[in-house]
């Protein structure tokens, strides 16, 4: 079995991968770190919040977790269709995400990524509380 976790790689998505993490330990399963790349990716450009390179982030995760079967994936395109997409082609016990963009006003949160990703997921999906990282 796998558990997926999304991330942009910024603070508040981390918080996520931790708990993802004891999530895997606990269960016993391996732990997918997916990054999804959009499209058109310019906010990840100007944001300071995020990792310079998402790719350094991504090859730290197996000393992170040397405990844990730990793999990482990058794909492109929309954000909540590939987790759901992945989660699918590996048949994931559990995807994982932080709450980050599901606190705009009410029409705004339908929309975000942690929303369409409850909507549409093959899985269970755990939604990690990142604001204390916001």
């Amino acid at each position: 079995m796998t558990i997926i976790v999304g991330t942009d790689t910024s603070a508040a998505a981390d918080l996520a991968v931790e708990d993802a993490a004891r999530l895997a330990r606990d269960r016993g399963t391996e732990l997918l770190v997916l990054y999804v790349r959009p499209d058109e990716d310019m906010q990840s450009v100007v944001d300071p919040n995020k990792a310079a390179d998402p790719g350094a982030y991504l090859a730290h995760m197996m000393s992170r977790f040397p405990d844990l079967v730990t793999r990482t994936r990058v794909e492109t395109g929309d954000t909540a269709e590939r987790i759901c997409q992945v989660a699918a082609e590996e048949q994931a016990q559990t995807i994982v995400l932080g709450n980050r963009g599901a606190h705009a006003s009410r029409w705004h949160v339908k929309e975000s990524v942690p929303n369409l990703v409850l909507r549409h997921s093959p899985c269970s999906v755990y939604i990690v509380d990142t604001r204390k990282a916001q």
